[in-house]
């Protein structure tokens, strides 16, 4: 079972994993039909993200509160704002092929595509500073948006091929773990920083 509001293990404080052994439904892997059903049956969850966006940006106004005065990321930003990437991962690794289960709405029960925070750690005060905290923490992670940028060319052309393991063996390849999977951990670190979910600088690099 995913273990939510607890400390990650040994390494970078917001971990992405996979089930990297899972077997995937040889059908989805028919060229461009696959992703094609794939991005219809998300719909529902594109409506629900879209309004769960909008409520977390609008928590961007108090979440800072708990930062300045108490040093801490609160409980409930994890569950709001950690839950709404915990989401957004697994919506996107199922379109990607990533897994063949289908996501629940929202976060819990059981799922192959995990997302976790270390809810323990202190973050400085100062980047609590309303508004100056999250816009010098969007400025210092420009350099991993542009990263991002130009691998997100790169993920676009694995998308091409992507689909030929899981058509051929049942399975996504180890390359596609680490590249689309890859992309969508690193995406979600930046984010989770930019946000204050964590104080730590993300690291440039795919896997853990």
């Amino acid at each position: 079972m995913e273990a939510v509001g607890t400390m990650p293990p040994p390494g970078y404080p917001v971990r992405v994993d996979y089930d990297e052994t899972e077997q995937i439904n040889r059908l989805w892997g028919i060229p461009i039909l696959g992703h094609l059903i794939r991005a219809l049956v998300l719909l529902p969850h594109f409506l629900v993200l879209a309004v769960l966006g909008t409520l977390v940006g609008l928590l961007q106004l108090v979440v800072w509160i708990p930062v300045l005065l108490q040093g801490r990321y609160p409980q409930w930003g994890y569950d709001l704002v950690g839950g709404l990437y915990r989401y957004t991962a697994r919506v996107t690794a199922y379109w990607a092929l990533l897994t063949d289960r289908y996501p629940p709405f929202w976060v819990k029960g059981d799922h192959p595509v995990t997302v976790e925070y270390d809810e323990s750690a202190r973050i400085n005060p100062l980047w609590g500073i309303p508004l100056f905290g999250i816009w010098l923490r969007l400025i210092l992670a420009i350099p991993h948006y542009i990263v991002l940028w130009f691998l997100g060319i790169g993920v676009g052309l694995v998308l091409l091929v992507s689909w030929i393991p899981v058509l051929v063996n049942g399975r996504m390849a180890d390359w596609g773990y680490t590249i689309l999977g890859g992309w969508i951990r690193w995406t979600m670190r930046v984010n989770a920083y930019v946000l204050l979910l964590t104080s730590v600088y993300p690291p440039f690099r795919l896997r853990d």
